[in-house]
């Protein structure tokens, strides 16, 4: 099934996703900027990007937090959204 067009937001944040998740395990929601919300909701209903919760994963007190309320989303790339980078226009230089 071909996937369907991604604007160019769409892809600088499936980079950003894919960089994060490398070098530290996923994208916090809180390093969102506002206007990226929207974006990330369609990466996300397409199957490119998976969000998963960040607590209950040590013993160290953090179900504690999750149980206050303090829940925190981890924005991970999936094997389509890596797929779907292969596949992307270059990006565009500044």
């Amino acid at each position: 099934m071909p996937l369907p067009t991604l604007s160019p937001a769409e892809y600088a944040l499936l980079r950003e996703v894919r960089l994060s998740d490398e070098d530290h395990g996923g994208l916090d929601s809180a390093e969102l900027a506002t206007d990226e919300y929207d974006a990330m909701d369609r990466l996300c209903s397409l199957g490119l990007v998976e969000a998963t919760g960040e607590y209950g994963e040590a013993p160290d007190g953090e179900e504690d937090e999750r149980d206050a309320g303090a829940t925190a989303i981890v924005y991970r790339i999936t094997g389509a959204g890596v797929l779907a980078l292969a596949d992307a226009p270059p990006p565009e230089r500044s």
